[in-house]
């Protein structure tokens, strides 16, 4: 009896040596050990651009223009040309003068990573027509319009941001801020 006794006080102390030598190894890892929230890095990396876009949507002043959210087609590609449509004021922010094609918007640096995150290229998938007077359309999908189809829109276009139809493919018109 006395031997099972000993070999009991044994095994629990070697218990205990091994619990407190796990914690103190536990311990000393999680001290050296860097560990941040996983959405941590991603919301670091979305708050500069967030800030760059808000200097952006905000430099007009007290220049505004009407908006139109309505949807009048597929709302996945309107969303992507939406996003499109934002980058000019951007590129203007960051480079101090407009863009003028839409090679000029893969210098932004926020776009190429868009392209990224959604595993397509912006840039082949969309088209974007700057009109000679500060106004833009953009249209994204399969079936865009001709540049004159589009020149020729621009020309008599109401100075609402919205979705209109030219031809048979959908645009989003951007019209100058009126001051």
């Amino acid at each position: 009896m006395a031997s099972q006794l000993k070999a009991l006080a044994a095994t629990a102390l070697i218990l205990v040596l091994a619990a407190v030598g796990l914690g103190a190894y536990v311990r000393w890892s999680l001290r050296r050990m860097h560990i941040e929230f996983p959405l941590a890095g991603l919301v670091n990396r979305v708050l500069p651009q967030a800030r760059i876009i808000a200097v952006a949507a905000g430099s007009h002043g007290t220049c505004s223009s009407t908006v139109d959210q309505s949807s009048i087609g597929d709302r996945e590609m309107e969303a992507e040309m939406r996003y499109v449509a934002a980058m000019p004021e951007l590129y203007k922010t960051k480079f101090g003068s407009a863009p003028l094609s839409m090679p000029d918007l893969k210098k932004l640096p926020e776009f190429e990573h868009a392209d990224a995150l959604n595993n397509r290229s912006f840039s082949r998938d969309c088209s974007i027509y700057f009109d000679p007077g500060g106004s833009f359309a953009v249209s994204c999908g399969r079936s865009t319009p001709s540049r004159p189809d589009v020149a020729a829109f621009t020309r008599t276009a109401p100075s609402t941001q919205k979705f209109y139809m030219v031809g048979k493919s959908e645009i989003l018109y951007t019209p100058v801020p009126m001051c």
